[in-house]
């Protein structure tokens, strides 16, 4: 198999993943908290290689530091479920969040 044939490929290549931390994407199981935009983020993380993801009736979504920048709903939204994504994978190859 060539190098760039298979979905992770590019993000293997990044410094800040590898293939350690595919595997690690891969291997973590995550709980959402159950908000408004966490069907955009489920699907962030699925993309990103994370296979078991579960939502949990509970809890709350971390604060997103820049929905005043937003005017209008669903952008806002999409914003917010990819930056709580990138925050979960972050956490999950044990870099700062950002």
């Amino acid at each position: 198999m060539l190098p760039f044939e298979d979905r992770y490929s590019r993000q293997r290549r990044l410094v800040e993943v590898g293939p350690e931390g595919q595997r690690r994407l891969e291997q973590t199981a995550l709980m959402l908290a159950a908000h408004a935009d966490a069907d955009i983020e489920r699907e962030y993380l699925a993309r990103a290689g994370v296979t078991q993801l579960g939502l949990a009736a509970d809890g709350t979504a971390p604060e997103f530091p820049w929905s005043h920048h937003f005017r209008f709903g669903a952008p806002l939204s999409v914003a917010r479920g990819a930056w709580c994504a990138l925050s979960r994978i972050r956490a999950a190859l044990g870099r700062e969040p950002g």
